[in-house]
């Protein structure tokens, strides 16, 4: 079974057509290609990234751009300018009880700071730990 995309004019097979219930023979009438293309063009990263901001922290993309200049572009506990993962962004520092943003972090403090989930007592306990074993090898020897 074919079908004539409604953009590009083209025929084509019934299977290059996403699926929509809602419409007659139940898939769409613009082709799969045509409809990759006009997402593509039509997509806006940074407003994607503001819906982001706005959904999670409650913060605009320019609120957010203005934490990372009050930062002088650095994270706010190890002074990093690089914050690392995979999009190369600075993480949002928030107390998950009450929503508070408190500032931007590099991706390894955040890390870190998640895993502790925010105990001072843990970060305490870890740096015991690390002092304790400070200057020695594997073994424990000096």
């Amino acid at each position: 079974m074919d079908r004539k995309c409604y953009r590009c004019q083209e025929t084509k097979d019934i299977s290059e057509f996403y699926t929509d219930k809602s419409k007659t023979g139940g898939r769409n009438y613009e082709c799969k290609e045509c409809t990759k293309a006009r997402v593509k063009a039509t997509r806006d990263p940074e407003r994607a990234r503001d819906r982001h901001y706005r959904r999670l922290y409650g913060i605009s993309l320019a609120d957010f751009n203005r934490m990372v200049l009050s930062q002088g572009s650095r994270c706010a506990c190890c002074g990093s300018n690089e914050p690392g993962g995979k999009h190369n962004q600075w993480c949002v520092d928030h107390d998950h009880v009450t929503g508070q943003i408190r500032e931007l972090l590099c991706k390894d403090c955040n890390i870190v700071l998640g895993l502790v989930e925010d105990s001072p007592e843990h970060l305490q306990r870890l740096l015991q730990y690390i002092v304790k074993h400070n200057g020695t090898n594997q073994t424990g020897t000096t």
